[in-house]
């Protein structure tokens, strides 16, 4: 697994795992550089993303090889996880399973599917197919993403798209098709921070779950945005609500 590791001298240590499509190098140059000096920032790039080659086999190798990384370099303590949709998926399970430490975690549309079978089997299709429509057509793949995210990030998130496998896409939305969601105490859950573009499909699964499950997180839903678009559209205003919740 590749590893962007920032400020290595830096006792404060802030966790960056990205969406789908995205990328460290996304992380870094949208979240990691708006929020500045201070902190050491360890930013992985997940199976068949950025410079991690190969297949993406399960959240589960995806936070192995985290936690490996971690307790390699001794940190047992996180002053803030953040994940965004697959890297949300990826970050709740490190969460779960308690090796690491974290003061708190922010989910930025995160599913909170559980066994959703008939939505795994949908989701599969429908990716497969733009898949396939995307290798024969290259260009309009880019032009369609870059509508939704912005040029810089769109034709990073096509290229990614383009060149990951089929194997990788069944994976991954399996994964966030049956989301593990644990049985947290409230204190644990009031580290918790779930939020959510008004638009975004995942946006009906969270409601569904969090009253139920986890209704002591702090919900945030963004008016006007669709899935992990914020990060990107409004990407200033953005880090300065991740800033102001890492000085809480």
């Amino acid at each position: 697994m590749h590893i962007i590791d920032i400020n290595k001298e830096g006792k404060n240590v802030i966790l960056l795992i990205h969406p789908m499509l995205s990328s460290a190098k996304g992380m870094k140059e949208n979240i990691a550089d708006r929020i500045g000096d201070g902190y050491r920032y360890i930013i992985p790039d997940l199976s068949a993303h950025g410079e991690t080659k190969g297949t993406y086999n399960s959240v589960d190798e995806e936070v192995n090889n985290i936690t490996k990384y971690l307790c390699e370099n001794r940190i047992k303590r996180v002053k803030l996880g953040y994940g965004a949709s697959l890297g949300g998926t990826v970050l709740l399970k490190m969460f779960e399973k308690r090796e690491i430490n974290f003061e708190k975690c922010i989910f930025e549309g995160s599913s909170l599917w559980e066994n959703a079978h008939l939505l795994e089997f949908i989701l599969k299709k429908v990716f497969i197919f733009k898949h396939r429509k995307a290798l024969k057509n290259k260009e309009l793949a880019v032009e369609k993403i870059t509508k939704l995210y912005g040029k810089e990030a769109g034709v990073v998130m096509a290229e990614t798209f383009i060149t990951m496998n089929e194997e990788s896409i069944k994976n991954i939305i399996h994964d966030c098709s049956n989301v593990y969601i644990p049985k947290l105490s409230k204190e644990e859950q009031e580290k918790c921070i779930f939020c959510y573009g008004e638009k975004e499909f995942d946006l009906r699964g969270a409601k569904k779950v969090i009253p139920k499950k986890l209704p002591h997180v702090k919900f945030k839903m963004w008016k006007d945005y669709n899935h992990c678009e914020r990060i990107t559209k409004d990407n200033i205003k953005y880090c300065d609500f991740l800033k102001e919740e890492l000085h809480k």
